[in-house]
């Protein structure tokens, strides 16, 4: 039996799904070991600035990619996680 639309776009959905919240949360660790990296140089005896700046400077980037992440991609994504029923509806001719 073949597989339906909707089935093959669930499972690419879930795909997609699983993969922006992976990469989310892998910013997240980014910047927690930025934060983590930046505070230790901060504290120690003779800091490198040069260090500091790029840390901070990969740490803002983060930050930037985390706020396309939540704001512009996932303000796409969801309503594509939210609307997959509209293939099963479609497929079976039902119009919405």
């Amino acid at each position: 039996m073949a597989v339906s639309s909707h089935e093959e776009m669930k499972a690419r959905t879930e795909e997609l799904d699983r993969a922006f919240y992976a990469l989310l949360d892998a910013c997240d660790n980014y910047r927690t070991t930025a934060a983590e990296l930046l505070a230790a140089e901060a504290a120690a005896e003779e800091p490198r600035p040069q260090l500091v700046h790029r840390l901070q400077q990969l740490s803002g980037r983060a930050d930037e990619l985390l706020r396309v992440l939540e704001d512009d991609a996932l303000t796409i994504l969801l309503p594509m996680l939210d609307r997959l029923f509209v293939i099963e509806r479609a497929e079976r001719g039902a119009d919405i």
